[in-house]
């Protein structure tokens, strides 16, 4: 019984050791979501070659709509990257290290569905590879969420 209690607490509350893998992939999200919320608040996201933005952009008909969406996200964006490089690079922010990653990754699976909807014509078009693209690249980045350690 007592064997059976310490396998369970150090397999379930065993700490995430700090490596270099899990260092880089923060910082690398950190940059990704900056550059991309400044892309989206700026209006400047049509001069880099993403699939996420033209998506958010092109969501809505009305262009001052899709405008004040385009910097709603983009500042939500900006602030998760923010965070997820004070987690990497000085101190671990507890719980609200733990707010910002699960609400990222709902911001994130949100853009990646209306990415994976706005590029559907990739299908008809025969480019299945580029949507095929989109979908892992946009895994490679939730997964990269999800392997980010809670706080405290």
């Amino acid at each position: 019984m007592r064997f059976r209690k310490k396998l369970i607490t150090e397999v379930f509350m065993a700490k995430q050791q700090r490596t270099i893998g899990i260092f880089v992939i923060q910082i690398a999200l950190a940059i990704y979501l900056v550059i991309t919320g400044l892309c989206l608040v700026t209006g400047i996201g049509k001069s880099i070659s993403s699939s996420e933005i033209a998506a958010v952009t092109n969501i809505f008909k009305n262009a001052n709509l899709a405008k004040v969406v385009s910097i709603i996200v983009g500042i939500v964006l900006i602030v998760c990257g923010v965070m997820f490089a004070v987690k990497a690079l000085i101190t671990d922010l507890g719980k609200l290290d733990d707010f910002f990653k699960y609400f990222t990754l709902i911001v994130w699976i949100v853009v990646t569905v209306i990415t994976l909807i706005n590029n559907f014509d990739d299908f008809k078009t025969g480019q299945v590879l580029h949507w095929l693209l989109i979908l892992a690249k946009n895994a490679l980045i939730i997964g990269g969420i999800l392997t980010i350690k809670n706080g405290k």
